[in-house]
């Protein structure tokens, strides 16, 4: 194998040297990096194989090393590993490949080699000047692994330990400090070695700020420090929109996010995308999403008009993406939570850049013009403490979704709760809850003797750090009781065991305190001077029990111990909530919606004399009106079930005027490869329904109605095509199905003269490939995954009787039923329902 022609600088001589085994160290490291360099990395692979093969010597570990890292560049972690495991072999102090292989076997899901080979180094590397730098990233490496699995106290142990032999790691130091916070280590600022207090304040994350200071000044300062790391020294790229914005009638709202999966953020907004008006708003989605294959994913995405994956691109590319899709208001929910990326926000892709719900607090992100927020959770005397101008909803800042499904109640003993007892419960995450709050839980259970407190944890040693300071407090063991992970419906539905939900300051409850409140448990909240500790008190506003709102912690505990010890005020004020939750503005999510919608409408930027879309923003010439439908579609109309957000049409749009004018914030696709693209609907899909690529499938897989009006038949595989869309339906799915009947009375009469002629839009129609009778076509849904829910037979002229009899006589005569011959003779279509099974 000639591994060098044609590139410059490498003649033949090299490997006639590699295979003379007479090459020297020095030059094999050149011709192979220049080889890489020309992007002939499998050449340089080549290479270093020859040479080794050829070449006996005490330094070829070094060799063994650098063809492991090119193995690995280019996917072949077997090859790469093995060659790792030579050089340690020959060179046992060699800590390079040490590091290089825990990273291989990290990637390739073997976390425990990677940690005992990271351990490796530690107990077989003498220490020396030399190898401290890279011992120090072997500690820190298990440390980060063992965090990312949940394992926080061994990680926190680990951090520790690097700490102890260098203090100057603020990142090491921001998460030992979060560490603690999850694992209710407290204090959680406990200065050791030569790590100081000063340096912990210092180095405390943006997101532990809002759970560890009341202080909405700390809490900007944090946000800064870490937008001054992410882009250093604030100088911002030329932005990438036009100033004066785009002339489009509907806005192009974008949203930024890694959550939009089974996550609090998409469990809030899932409803919202559905719910766009679409005469309004084109929606898109900018996603580094993990693909978790959950149901609300599904929902998500296929909620979305444009979903489109950014994980593979720069921040840059990123943005230079956003901004070729002209993108009008961009939505950050992600805020400065793991895996933020500000950099897209800072290059301005979009004219207009706000942020919601990801980060309940100032961002400080270079480019973000505006909060949501509402009157209470952002007040005047905090818009100092924010980098972004607030834009205020009406009602509350936070959006529900109304369709999160709620188990049937479990029972107290099933979840280790005393039945006769008052049960407090807080199911925040634990980083959230402060030792002074947590003091003011254990005096109430003093003061309400015959009280449990219900939390949730994860991880064995935070049970056991809370169960201790309980104890501190005089508060037995038996009184605390932990709940594990569920499936969402079964977490909403355990609510309903509690009586009282205490909620954490300064960082409250948002979706949390929602789910409460949507399952009918009231919630108290002490709110303060920050955002993120007036969020439950926005939604308790909204929900319409601001008694349950406190502002001081005395407060805030004397109103728990009442609630706890009058049942009959606990009582009342659980049956208000529960009238509450189908008329207040916090679960009015259509009306949030509109809400939302006319206040970005209030900062959208347009070039002068382009108004806002008054109408319909894409031309709808040839779909009928409602009032043309034809009583086969008008049928159709009737079977579609009301509240589903999204439909599809198999073949055209003839029902979407009729249908948006019912549910004018659904989805409605058309699929139909005569469809000019985005002519007659944004979501048009001008492709042949039996040929939609595998992307398409997952994009209307959350689709909860297809329709069929007389289309069907004209499929040249229904069977398959129906299997398909069962097996990509994610939720309920039902069709709604108009075909001719085969069966008819005048089909039998043609079939029986030999003049059967297919006619444009007769039966049978020449655009049918497969004739349906009632029975087959029951068992073509059955066996497809689907039963007949509601069936209509429509009749037209009656056949006379002679034809009567003769169907009557044919029946008798094949052994069927004569009177059911007769009666499946007379529909001449049938119109029908069916849900999934």
């Amino acid at each position: 194998m000639n591994v060098t022609a044609n590139l410059p600088g490498i003649g033949p001589e090299v490997i006639r040297q590699a295979e003379r085994g007479v090459m020297p160290l020095g030059a094999l490291f050149e011709a192979a990096q220049a080889l890489s360099a020309a992007n002939a990395t499998q050449q340089a692979i080549a290479l270093y194989k020859i040479w080794l093969e050829h070449t006996p010597s005490p330094l070829a570990f070094a060799a063994w090393f650098n063809l492991g890292v090119l193995q690995g560049d280019v996917g072949d972690d077997t090859a790469a590993e093995l060659s790792y495991r030579k050089a340690i072999l020959q060179n046992p102090a060699f800590i390079e490949p040490r590091m290089n292989l825990g990273t291989l076997c990290e990637r390739r899901g073997r976390v425990d080699d990677a940690i005992d080979t990271w351990r490796m180094i530690l107990d077989d590397i003498p220490d020396a000047p030399d190898n401290a730098a890279l011992k120090l990233q072997a500690i820190n490496n298990i440390g980060r692994l063992l965090e990312n699995l949940k394992r926080l106290t061994e990680a926190e142990s680990w951090l520790s330990r690097s700490l102890e032999r260098d203090p100057d790691q603020p990142k090491v130091l921001t998460h030992w400090i979060h560490l603690r916070q999850k694992l209710c280590r407290w204090p959680v600022y406990q200065p050791f070695g030569n790590v100081t207090l000063e340096q912990m304040l210092a180095c405390t994350s943006s997101l532990a700020t809002l759970a560890a200071s009341h202080d909405p000044a700390a809490q900007l300062a944090a946000s800064q420090r870490y937008i001054e790391e992410k882009v250093p020294g604030g100088v911002q790229p030329t932005p990438l929109h036009p100033p004066e914005g785009y002339p489009h009638k509907r806005m192009r709202v974008g949203y930024l996010s890694s959550d939009l999966c089974s996550h609090a953020v998409s469990i809030l907004t899932a409803e919202l995308y559905e719910l766009h008006d679409r005469e309004r708003v084109e929606v898109y989605a900018f996603s580094w999403s993990r693909e978790d294959n959950s149901p609300l994913r599904a929902r998500v995405v296929g909620a979305m008009d444009h979903y489109i994956r950014i994980d593979h691109m720069s921040d840059e590319q990123a943005a230079q993406h956003i901004r070729e899709h002209e993108i009008d208001i961009l939505v950050d929910l992600h805020g400065l939570t793991s895996g933020a990326r500000v950099g897209i926000l800072s290059y301005r892709p979009a004219p207009v850049q706000l942020t919601w719900l990801g980060f309940p607090g100032p961002t400080a992100i270079p480019g973000v013009d505006y909060v949501i927020a509402d009157d209470f959770v952002l007040p005047p005397e905090l818009e100092p403490f924010f980098t972004e101008k607030p834009l205020r909803m009406p009602q509350t800042f936070q959006i529900n979704d109304r369709q999160r499904e709620i188990a049937p109640p479990p029972r107290r003993a099933d979840n280790r709760l005393p039945e006769d007892t008052f049960v407090f419960c807080c199911f925040n995450s634990n980083f959230k809850i402060l030792p002074e709050v947590f003091a003011a839980w254990m005096r109430i259970l003093q003061q309400v003797p015959d009280s449990v407190l219900w939390l949730v944890a994860d991880v064995e040693e935070t049970v056991a750090n809370l169960q201790r300071e309980a104890q501190a407090h005089g508060i037995g063991p038996e009184r605390i009781v932990f709940a594990g992970r569920v499936m969402p419906a079964d977490y909403l539905a355990r609510f309903q065991l509690a009586d009282l939900f205490l909620d954490t300051a300064p960082f409250n409850a948002g979706t949390t305190a929602s789910d409460a409140l949507w399952a009918g448990l009231p919630v108290l909240t002490w709110s303060g001077r920050t955002f993120s500790s007036r969020m439950a008190g926005s939604l308790l506003h909204a929900v319409g029990l601001p008694e349950l709102v406190t502002h001081t912690l005395a407060d805030y505990e004397a109103a728990a111990v009442a609630l706890a010890t009058d049942r009959a005020r606990t009582a009342a004020l659980r049956q208000r909530l529960a009238a509450n939750i189908g008329t207040s503005a916090l679960f009015d999510t259509p009306r949030f919606v509109r809400d939302y919608e006319a206040l970005l409408e209030t900062v959208v930027k347009r070039p002068a004399g382009v108004p806002l879309s008054d109408g319909p923003a894409h031309d709808e010439a040839g779909l009928p009106p409602p009032a043309e439908l034809t009583i086969q579609l008008s049928s159709m109309l009737s079977l579609m079930q009301p509240g589903m957000h999204s439909v599809v049409e198999v073949g055209g749009a003839s029902l979407m005027r009729a249908w948006r004018e019912r549910q004018p914030n659904s989805h409605f696709t058309a699929i139909d490869p005569s469809l000019p693209p985005r002519s007659a609907n944004p979501r048009a899909v001008a492709a042949d329904p039996e040929a939609l690529s595998e992307r398409t499938w997952q994009l209307l897989s959350a689709t909860q109605c297809w329709v069929f009006p007389e289309t069907l038949e004209r499929l040249r595989d229904p069977w398959a095509f129906l299997r398909k869309l069962r097996h990509h339906a994610i939720g309920r799915v039902e069709l709604v199905i108009c075909v001719n009947n085969a069966q008819n009375w005048v089909v039998q009469s043609q079939l029986a003269s030999g003049a059967l002629h297919y006619q444009p839009g007769g039966v049978p129609d020449r655009r049918s490939l497969h004739l349906f009778t009632r029975t087959s076509l029951a068992a073509l849904l059955q066996e497809c995954g689907f039963i007949i829910a509601e069936m209509t037979a429509v009749n037209a002229n009656p056949p006379p009787p002679a034809v009567l009899a003769a169907i009557h006589q044919l029946a008798a005569s094949t052994g069927a039923d004569p009177a059911l011959a007769e009666q499946d003779a007379l529909p001449y279509q049938y119109l029908l329902r069916a849900i999934a099974t």
